[in-house]
C-alpha cells in the first residue's frame, strides 16, 4: 500500500510535527510511505496533480483552522478524478466535528481524532490485513464509512507520550525550515478560548530524552527550534534544566523559541538567562487581556505587575527577543478596555506585540459561550470573532486596521524614534496614535496596494505634515526623527536614493 501523509502549511518556512510522529510510528511497518508537506499559497492545480500522478492508495491529510476549507475543496476534486484513493483526515480541526465533516463531505473515507501514534498504524494494518470492516471495530477515535453508512467508534485515550519516538531521527531534517519539537503534552491551564481547556493535566517526557533530542538539533545545527509545548515553564526546576542544558551546549547557531507563563518566572530563571548568548532563546508571552473581569471569565489567571517586572528585567538583558500577544474579541472587554490593555502591554516596549482576534475554535468552552456573549462569529475557518455584546463589528473592524498598521510601523521595525515620539509626546497614549494615524492611513486609501520600506517613511512624514495644521512644528521634528530612523535601518544607498527622490 502507497501511502502518503500530508498537510497545508500557512508558510513556506513552517513544518507539521504531528505527521511525523505518524511517520515515525509507521515507518518499519513495510509500506511504501512518503511524507510531502504543501503551503495554502501553492497553486490549487500544482497539489492536485502531485496528489494524482503519484498513485496513492491512501491520502492522509493534518488538518487545521488555516487549511481545512481548501483540504476538503482538493480532495472533492482528486476523489472525482479516482474514486480508489482512500482519504483520512486527523488533526484538532476535525477531532471535534468530525461526524459533521463525514457527512458534509463524501471524499472523506476516514476520520481518525485526538492523538494519532497508537492508532495510525492500527488502521494501516486493517487496511492492509482485513477484507472487511471488521478491522476498524477496535481503532478507538477512528469514524469511517461503509455502504453509505457512517460508524463512529469511541473516542481514543491519550497515548502514552515517553513511548512515542523521536521522529527526526528517521527523517533528513529541512535545513531552511522551523523545526518543531514538544517536551510535554497538556497544559495546567484551562483558558476558556483554547484548545488545551479540554485535556487537563501534562504528560512531560523525561529529562534525559529531552536532552538525547535536543541534542540532535544541536548537532545538526538546525537555525530555529521551536516547542510547541502549551506553557514551558509550569514547572520552573524542570524548565532551568532544559535551558541549562542549551545554554551549555550551545552551538553558536541554533534558536529555541518557548511559550512561557509570564508571572510565574522565578528570580532564578533570570538569573540563568542573563548566561544565554544572544540569540540563543526567544520567548512568547501571552497577555491577552490586563482586564481582570476578563481575565475571570476565560479561566486565566494573571499578575500583571509581576509579568511587567519580568518581562522589563528580560528585554533589559538585551539577549532574548521577546513576543507579547494580546487578544481582541474576549468577554467584558469593551473598546476602550481593549486600548488600555494595548496600552498597558505596548508601554513594557516588547520586541513584537501581536494583537490576535479570538477564534471561537468547536470543542472550546467558550464556543459553547456564544448566547451567554452575544457572539457573532465567521461560520467558516478560523471562526474569527465579528462582534459581541461588548464590541460592535464596527469596532472589532477599526482594531483590524489598528493591527494592519501596527504590523507594518512597530513589529517590522525601522521606526523605533518616530514612533515614540507619535505615541508618547503628540498623543495621550500609544492606542490613541495608532488609532488615528490607522484612519489616516486608510483615508488616503494606502492600504490598496502594497508598500516598500522607504514609502512606509514617507507615509508617516505626510501623517506628521497633516497633523502639523494643528500643531506646529510636528513635520519639522518627525522628518528629523525618520532620518534618524533611516540612518539605523537601511544602507547609505537606500538613503540616498530617497533623498534624491524627497519626501513626497
Amino acid at each position: 500500500m502507497k501511502v502518503l501523509l500530508t498537510t497545508l502549511n500557512s508558510k513556506y518556512v513552517h513544518s507539521n510535527l504531528a505527521l511525523k510522529y505518524l511517520y515515525a510510528v509507521s515507518a518499519e511497518m513495510g509500506h511504501n510511505m512518503e511524507l510531502r508537506e504543501f503551503t495554502v499559497n501553492n497553486p490549487e492545480d500544482y497539489i492536485y496533480g502531485e496528489l494524482l500522478r503519484n498513485d496513492y492508495d491512501l491520502i492522509c491529510f493534518s488538518c487545521y483552522v488555516w487549511n481545512i476549507e481548501k483540504t476538503l475543496y482538493l480532495l472533492e476534486n482528486v476523489k472525482k478524478a479516482n474514486p480508489e484513493i482512500k482519504v483520512l483526515l486527523g488533526g484538532p480541526e476535525v477531532t471535534w466535528r468530525a461526524p459533521d465533516i463525514m457527512k458534509k463531505n463524501r471524499c472523506v473515507d476516514f476520520i481518525l481524532t485526538g492523538e494519532g501514534e497508537e492508532n495510525f498504524p492500527k488502521l494501516l494494518t486493517a487496511l492492509t490485513e482485513e477484507g472487511d470492516i471488521s478491522g476498524f471495530e477496535g481503532i478507538n477515535g477512528l469514524l469511517y464509512r461503509s455502504e453509505g453508512k457512517i460508524y463512529v467508534n469511541p473516542s481514543s485515550a491519550p497515548v502514552d507520550f515517553t513511548a512515542v519516538p523521536f521522529p527526526f531521527y528517521s527523517l533528513v531534517g529541512e535545513s531552511d525550515k522551523i523545526m518543531y519539537y514538544e517536551s510535554s503534552r497538556g497544559c495546567p491551564y484551562a483558558c476558556s478560548y483554547c484548545i488545551s481547556a479540554i485535556e487537563r493535566g501534562i504528560r512531560p517526557l523525561p529529562i534525559d530524552r529531552v536532552k538525547a533530542d535536543l541534542s540532535y538539533f544541536v548537532y545538526k545545527g538546525v537555525k530555529q527550534v521551536k516547542f510547541v509545548d502549551r506553557t514551558f515553564n509550569y514547572d520552573d526546576a524542570r524548565c532551568m534544566e532544559i535551558l541549562r542544558y542549551l545554554i551549555e551546549t550551545d552551538n553558536g547557531v541554533t534558536n529555541f523559541h518557548f511559550e512561557l507563563c509570564g508571572d510565574i518566572i522565578s528570580p532564578q530563571l533570570l538569573e540563568l538567562l542573563e548566561k544565554a548568548r544572544p540569540g540563543l532563546f526567544q520567548f512568547e508571552i501571552g497577555v491577552q487581556s490586563t482586564n481582570e473581569v476578563t481575565l475571570k471569565a476565560i479561566n486565566r489567571r494573571c499578575d500583571f505587575p509581576r509579568l511587567s517586572d519580568n518581562v522589563r528585567r528580560i528585554l533589559g538583558m538585551g539577549n532574548i527577543h521577546l513576543h507579547l500577544d494580546l487578544i481582541a474579541g474576549l468577554p467584558f472587554e469593551d473598546y476602550e478596555s481593549f486600548a488600555r490593555s494595548f496600552n498597558d502591554v505596548y508601554n513594557l516596549n516588547p520586541d513584537m506585540l501581536q494583537l490576535g482576534f479570538l477564534k471561537l475554535l468547536p470543542g472550546t468552552p467558550i464556543r459553547e459561550q456564544t448566547e451567554e456573549y452575544s457572539y457573532q462569529f465567521r461560520s467558516r475557518a478560523p471562526y474569527e470573532v465579528i462582534s459581541n455584546k461588548f464590541m460592535s463589528a464596527e469596532e472589532l473592524s477599526r482594531l483590524k486596521m489598528v493591527e494592519h498598521i501596527f504590523d507594518l510601523y512597530y513589529n517590522r521595525g525601522g521606526f523605533e524614534g518616530s514612533l515614540g515620539y507619535l505615541s508618547h509626546e503628540l498623543h495621550s497614549g500609544p492606542f490613541a496614535f495608532y488609532e488615528e494615524f490607522a484612519t489616516f492611513y486608510y483615508l488616503k486609501g494606502f492600504q490598496h496596494r502594497s508598500h516598500n520600506k522607504e514609502d512606509l517613511y514617507r507615509i508617516l512624514y505626510l501623517y506628521g505634515y497633516w497633523k502639523d495644521r494643528a500643531l506646529p512644528g510636528t513635520a519639522d521634528r518627525l522628518k528629523h526623527l525618520l532620518t534618524e530612523d533611516m540612518a539605523r535601518n537601511l544602507n547609505p544607498e537606500a538613503i540616498k536614493k530617497f533623498m534624491k527622490t524627497g519626501w513626497e
